[in-house]
């Protein structure tokens, strides 16, 4: 059986600590003993007790000095103190209380009056270490950078000051609020929606959580990942939930994957014409045939191509960010930017179908940043058609909701259900189940998540109903744009 708790008895007669011991033993506590006032405050240091019964009356160090070096010592200061006196005059317990006693008890003993102060001051104890370590407990969590919540029945019951700053909350009706109910109010997405569709059971498989908020021109782009723990209370059914705000890790991944598709883009057709070079080596080669002459063109513009596109990427560096916050990109300049990659990708042509009433729009999104979205669904349609020349079809038109409407089809092939459910996954790798190649890093449609829901927008890939292929649809915000 536990004991209920650890007392130091200290007396220098032996026929105290023996009275003691008869009277206490069969309560279940620990006993301890000490023989006189250096010897207490060893023992006390060693034990730590949950309660001092002090002798007042003892050679070389009585109860007094014991008592106020007690109260002296940071770690012993707050351990509860019975005096132990024949005397029980007034001046002796304001002594006493002086020195820091907590109470007195009178020689000789009444059992019972000795059994009641002794479990009054160990309840009272408890309650207040326990108290203590709630407020530094307190204290902790409400000073965490990540967000704590205790759901119950999806009703808010608790949120630390993370948590209320992130979801924007007040705390005076926070127990009125229902989480889901609340991000809609917030502008917070719940992303992706296949990690969602048990909520609030514990996510299962390698898909996490997020709530996503749009950068707008008053609040900066947020990413917050959110886990379901255990909850420490047995009594609890609910849900404890943390916010852990991950918008620089996701800013940085995102510049990384940004940078290498931009190298990566860029840097090759203007390389792949540097080649010709090589044949201007032959030794049957004639320099001054037509033949050099059109070699020597192509590796020149491929030069200066080189040039201007390493121009180009300082530049990227030289700014704040790789993508520019705050861009927006003219839904005008949209059928030449798909040329543009179709060219750069060597692609058939591709049918472009672009509503006129989006000449005048925008998306709030830099042309970087389109571009490399764009780029990188080319790219993916190509790797994946079996002969590596998919027939492209791109529409563009204002949807219900008033936004941009981005449908990007292929021809290539059908992809299963778990497929279209883990393409979205940072380092899912469906070409090495396609093809049995690992080709890139497989970010590539997890930073086009990333960039689509940091303008406000939202993704979906599904198979075609016509033919094998799949089509990626993109929905962003649009605006008119502003006359300078």
């Amino acid at each position: 059986m536990q004991k209920k708790g650890c007392l130091l008895i200290v007396d220098d007669e032996d026929c105290g600590r023996s009275i003691l011991e008869i009277l206490l033993q069969p309560e279940n506590y620990q006993l301890e003993f000490a023989v006189n006032g250096e010897d207490a405050l060893l023992k006390a240091t060693e034990l730590m007790p949950d309660l001092i019964l002090l002798d007042i009356i003892m050679p070389r160090m009585d109860g007094f000095e014991v008592c106020k070096r007690l109260r002296e010592h940071p770690k012993l200061a707050e351990v509860p103190v019975i005096m132990l006196t024949a005397i029980s005059d007034r001046a002796t317990r304001l002594k006493g209380i002086k020195a820091g006693a907590d109470d007195f008890i009178t020689k000789p003993f009444d059992k019972l009056e000795l059994l009641a102060r002794v479990n009054t001051i160990i309840r009272l104890n408890r309650y207040r270490r326990l108290s203590t370590e709630r407020m530094r407990f307190d204290w902790v969590v409400e000073q965490s950078d990540d967000g704590y919540l205790l759901l119950d029945d999806d009703s808010i019951r608790y949120a630390n000051s993370a948590a209320r700053l992130y979801l924007g909350l007040l705390s005076e009706n926070i127990n009125s609020v229902k989480f889901t109910e609340h991000l809609a109010t917030q502008n917070l997405k719940q992303e992706p929606n296949d990690a969602w569709k048990n909520w609030p059971e514990s996510n299962i498989g390698n898909i996490s959580r997020y709530l996503v908020r749009p950068e707008t021109q008053h609040s900066q782009l947020l990413w917050l990942q959110v886990y379901i723990l255990e909850s420490p209370f047995d009594n609890f059914c609910g849900q404890l939930v943390r916010l852990t705000d991950v918008s620089t890790h996701m800013n940085l991944q995102q510049q990384m994957w940004t940078f290498q598709s931009l190298v990566s883009h860029k840097l090759r057709a203007p390389l792949n014409g540097l080649i010709s070079l090589q044949f201007l080596d032959q030794e049957n080669i004639d320099l001054s045939s037509q033949k050099a002459h059109s070699l020597l063109s192509i590796a020149k513009d491929s030069a200066k191509r080189l040039q201007e596109q390493i121009l180009d990427i300082l530049r990227y560096l030289d700014s704040s960010q790789l993508l520019e916050q705050g861009n927006i990109f003219k839904l005008a300049d949209l059928a030449d930017l798909l040329n543009k990659i179709k060219i750069d990708l060597e692609l058939e042509p591709i049918s472009i179908q672009i509503d006129n009433n989006l000449n005048n729009k925008s998306i709030a999104i830099s042309s970087q940043g389109l571009e490399l979205i764009l780029h990188e669904s080319f790219t993916n349609s190509k790797k994946f058609h079996p002969s590596n020349t998919p027939t492209l079809e791109i529409s563009a038109q204002i949807s219900d909701n008033n936004m941009l409407l981005l449908l990007i089809s292929d021809n290539g092939r059908y992809m299963s259900n778990q497929e279209l459910n883990k393409v979205w996954t940072p380092y899912y790798q469906s070409e090495k189940y396609f093809t049995g190649e690992v080709n890139g890093m497989g970010l590539g449609l997890s930073m086009i998540a990333k960039l689509v829901l940091g303008s406000g927008g939202s993704y979906n890939l599904y198979n075609r109903n016509d033919i094998p292929g799949v089509t990626l649809e993109l929905l962003l915000p649009i605006g008119l744009i502003q006359n300078s």
